[in-house]
């Protein structure tokens, strides 16, 4: 199992889009629209609030990217064969979906370390050590839920349907959810929509952190239990479907 998770890592962290997507590309909106409009913040809002919030948008987007691309390849990889080949090893279905839980976590990391850095040493986030790694820690615990919820789609759907749907459903979790714009300028129906977007809780539970308060409950409970649906959805699914029904 440790040879195929060291495999699977080394293959997916060799894609240029993976990194694109998940590492650049969030670490550059944060200094780009921080830099832009932190300036302009006022009232009670401070430039580091403003600072501080929307880096960890950008935590919670790449996190969410990266989760969802590493898990989607179930569906690749049944279209090309490649789990018809390991169906004739030693390897278990068990054990193959467990390495896909830990690949997709493993993986969210680079995002959330690069723009944590961003935000510290070009945007000036100023945060205590211990905050830092808080943030960090349930940042990457939350990811889990889109860890499920990529196995989910991968495992349902095929592959050209699979990719499209995930690329839908980031954009969808990341627009409504609050991630690119604040919730606060959207109009009060669109508020009551994100509030019942994943991305929305799991981005307020780095916010709490930030802000140097404990997670809300509600925050808490709402994203385990999407955890636990999409979980218990990708699960069934597994059994279902012996070693991840490998096409063709």
């Amino acid at each position: 199992m440790s040879a195929l998770l060291a495999f699977q890592l080394r293959r997916i962290g060799r894609n240029r889009q993976y990194l694109l997507f998940t590492v650049l590309l969030p670490a550059l909106f944060t200094i780009f629209f921080t830099k832009i409009f932190g300036g302009r913040v006022g009232g009670a809002v401070t430039y580091q609030d403003f600072a501080a919030t929307y880096m960890v948008s950008m935590m919670a987007y790449g996190a969410l990217g990266a989760a969802l691309g590493a898990t989607i390849r179930l569906a690749f990889d049944r279209a090309s064969g490649w789990l018809r080949q390991l169906r004739v090893t030693p390897i278990r279905p068990g054990h193959l979906l467990a390495t896909d839980v830990i690949v997709g976590a493993l993986l969210t990391l680079p995002s959330l370390i690069v723009v944590a850095l961003v935000g510290r040493f070009v945007n000036g986030v100023q945060l205590g050590f211990g905050t830092w790694v808080a943030l960090v820690a349930v940042l990457w615990a939350g990811s889990i839920a889109f860890v499920a919820l990529g196995l989910l789609v991968g495992l349902v759907l095929e592959e050209r349907a699979a990719g499209a749907a995930i690329g839908i459903t980031g954009v969808v979790l990341a627009a409504l959810g609050g991630l690119w714009v604040p919730i606060d300028i959207f109009p009060s129906g669109m508020k009551a929509l994100a509030h019942a977007m994943p991305s929305y809780w799991y981005a307020q539970l780095g916010r709490d952190v930030a802000a140097g308060t404990a997670p809300s409950v509600v925050a808490v409970v709402v994203l385990a239990g999407f955890t636990a649906g999409f979980a218990a959805l990708a699960l069934a699914v597994s059994r279902w479907r012996p070693m991840y029904a490998v096409s063709g």
